[in-house]
């Protein structure tokens, strides 16, 4: 079987592992996988359902698309698939009909969402939609204002009573800029949960932190924690490793030596089948390296369907040996957390940018 030009290797089993580690770390808040940009870059399906396998019953899913299809995929209703993201005249019937969480963050968001909820309310099998309820706490990604907020509960409180939907959780966004910051929208989201509760909502579910907060400070847990970046290993703290916070990178992205060229001087550069057109980020040249049997080559050019490395004497690959983009590092290789520091951006930004016409290759647990 001819090996391909480039694959990018999903190890479930890693993915499986460090869910596991964060449930610990986070218990007893639950924990929220949240699968957005394809999992970032992992394949929001198989990743969905290893967690739901892993026993996490909730996953974020952004937007109502992908919720429907992980719901499509057999992700049961027994589990959470919230989405909170929408386009303007987003049809909120098939996601009610599938039981699809809802956020919301405003007036025209709630009257849409009642008004397809009405469309479906004589229906046998209609069961009101669970609302997480959204407030802004300094972020300004999406959410109400404080001066807006008990407005948009009153109104959602006045729909549950009609039989039209349920006030289950109230949610927000933390900036994580500094310790400071995080513990004052702590204090907004909770004065704002009491809020509600005193307008008659039924709030069961508080979350208002992801990854780096909900792993470096308890009080922010409260009920719930989601979790991007942690699930695949690539820690959301600067100057830390994945084994640091008891993590495995899941995804490794290898390809094939197409040549090796010499330039003299004893000085040589090999094509390696990984371009920017993969999703390779340019700026990886003169910042990042390759490993080819084990040993590390510098990132000299990313052009669009391979890049080029430099090669030390007595290190020559040879055409078909496997480079190793980025992966665990346990063959010499860096992490995709290293890629990002040397290159000014985030890891979970890399695997993202990863194109969709790269193969992946699962490995089951």
């Amino acid at each position: 079987m001819t090996a391909p030009l480039i694959e990018a290797v999903v190890d479930l089993g890693a993915l499986e592992k460090n869910i596991a580690h964060l449930r610990r770390t986070v218990a007893p808040a639950d924990l929220m996988v949240v699968v957005k940009a394809d999992a970032y870059g992992h394949g929001r399906v198989p990743v969905a359902r290893q967690a739901v396998a892993g026993g996490i019953r909730a996953i974020g899913a952004l937007d109502v698309d992908t919720a429907l299809e992980l719901r499509a995929a057999g992700i049961g209703d027994d589990v959470t698939v919230l989405a909170w993201l929408y386009p303007p005249g987003q049809d909120f019937g098939e996601a009610i009909a599938r039981r699809i969480d809802l956020g919301v963050s405003s007036l025209p968001e709630l009257r849409s969402i009642t008004d397809a909820a009405q469309r479906l309310a004589a229906s046998e099998v209609f069961v009101p939609p669970h609302l997480h309820l959204k407030l802004d706490t300094g972020l300004h990604r999406n959410g109400a204002t404080a001066a807006d907020w008990p407005a948009l509960v009153a109104a959602a409180v006045d729909a549950e009573r009609a039989g039209l939907v349920r006030t289950f959780a109230a949610w927000t966004h933390i900036a994580e800029a500094s310790e400071d910051d995080d513990t004052l929208a702590l204090e907004r989201f909770l004065d704002g949960v009491s809020v509600a509760r005193e307008l008659g909502a039924s709030i069961e579910v508080r979350h208002l932190a992801a990854s780096s907060a909900g792993l470096r400070r308890a009080d922010v847990r409260l009920d719930m924690v989601r979790m991007g970046g942690h699930c695949w290993g690539i820690p959301s703290f600067d100057g830390v490793t994945p084994a640091e916070i008891g993590l495995t990178p899941v995804m490794t992205l290898r390809a094939q030596v197409l040549a090796v060229r010499e330039l003299g001087d004893e000085r040589a550069e090999a094509y390696v089948s990984a371009g920017y057109g993969d999703g390779v980020p340019r700026n990886v040249a003169g910042s990042c390296c390759v490993a080819v049997r084990g040993v590390q080559h510098p990132i000299t050019r990313v052009e669009r369907d391979h890049l080029v490395i430099a090669v030390a004497p007595g290190t020559e690959p040879a055409p078909g040996d496997i480079a190793v983009l980025f992966g665990t590092g346990a063959d010499g290789e860096q992490t995709v957390r290293q890629w990002g520091d040397l290159s000014g951006t985030l890891g979970d930004e890399i695997t993202t940018r990863i194109a969709a016409r790269v193969p992946r290759r699962y490995l089951a647990p």
